[in-house]
């Protein structure tokens, strides 16, 4: 719905986001930051994925872009002091600076070089300051981001009863594809995952023409994208029952969920929650089959801050989104996951 779109966007305030960055720039003691991550753009322009180049200064907000893109940039500029401009004036624009910082993990070397090369200006890597912006949503960004996690669990009500003997994996993942844009998504957040039988055990398996077989377990991971936030979610179905192997390490993984959602707050470290869930498996001498984090952050992003893991020193706090996803992967038997999501 366009005047949905516009009015959650409208509700953002992109004039502070913009002033956080230029009072890191200020700690810094620096000229501006250079931005090429279509998610910061996004989060600093509301322009949804769209190519090119921000730069951030004192004074200014300049975005370089395609021309192709130029119209929409324009029209879909979230305050007027972003000025836009064609990608092809980006270099010569660059050397009005003596020095330009830039987030290390968003230019690739060749493009670094190339630029340096060109310019002839201080190119300075920075760490990526938003990533930590970012992980504290604001009150509208909760509000598209529930709207999407609704979107999702509809999804999964309706799939539940297609998990069928003899249904394809494809087929499940094909019927989640139509689903999210019927129930008013704008995408798939990712590429959903359905992972039956032995398959199951694959954490990441690619969906597959595997039919699906009784009493054996089917993992199914799915995201919703509404208006650019997005939602991660898993379920693991059964055709008929599950094995009793299989019926107890789901009732464990449900009170790991359980346990571990009543365990976080604020204050809490990623590494301490992951610990946490942890010691539940412990005690059944399942830890070894639990090969991966615990959770992370979900925004613009699938993946953001805080991430959950054993080494994770990312403070919890509010207004964090993140996933809790226990999952026991056995080889050559299968894998269970459980997946919800929590505004802290």
């Amino acid at each position: 719905n366009k005047n949905m779109f516009l009015s959650n966007y409208t509700c953002m305030d992109y004039k502070k986001r913009i002033e956080k960055i230029r009072q890191y720039i200020e700690r810094e003691k620096g000229e501006s930051l250079l931005l090429k991550d279509e998610s910061n753009i996004f989060y600093l322009t509301g322009i949804l994925e769209i190519e090119g180049f921000l730069i951030v200064d004192k004074k200014k907000v300049n975005l370089f872009v395609p021309s192709l893109y130029i119209q929409e940039a324009v029209d879909k500029k979230a305050c007027k002091e972003i000025e836009v401009y064609n990608i092809n004036d980006f270099r010569k624009f660059m050397t009005g600076y003596k020095k330009l910082a830039f987030i290390s993990s968003e230019l690739p070397y060749s493009l670094f070089t190339s630029l340096k090369k060109q310019t002839n200006i201080s190119l300075v890597p920075v760490t990526d300051i938003l990533r930590d912006i970012r992980m504290v949503k604001e009150p509208t960004e909760i509000t598209l981001i529930k709207k999407a996690l609704g979107i999702n669990r509809r999804v999964f009500r309706a799939i539940e009863q297609n998990i069928t003997e003899g249904t394809t994996e494809i087929e499940i993942a094909g019927e989640i594809h139509y689903l999210i844009r019927k129930f008013g998504g704008r995408k798939d957040a990712f590429e959903p995952i359905v992972a039956s039988g032995n398959s199951s055990a694959y954490p990441h398996h690619k969906s597959s023409r595997n039919r699906i077989k009784k009493n054996q377990p089917v993992v199914v991971d799915a995201g919703t994208d509404f208006c650019g936030y997005k939602s991660d979610l898993t379920r693991t179905f059964f055709c008929s029952s599950p094995t009793k192997e299989f019926g107890e390490i789901f009732k464990l993984l449900q009170e790991v969920l359980e346990k571990t959602l009543e365990f976080v707050k604020p204050g809490k470290t990623g590494k301490e929650i992951h610990c946490f869930a942890v010691e539940f498996l412990k005690k059944k001498n399942l830890e070894k089959y639990f090969i991966h984090g615990l959770g992370h952050g979900v925004g613009i992003d699938v993946h953001e801050k805080p991430v959950l893991n054993s080494n994770s020193q990312d403070m919890i706090q509010p207004g964090c989104v993140l996933t809790i996803e226990p999952g026991i992967y056995i080889p050559d038997a299968g894998g269970i996951r459980i997946e919800e999501m929590l505004i802290v």
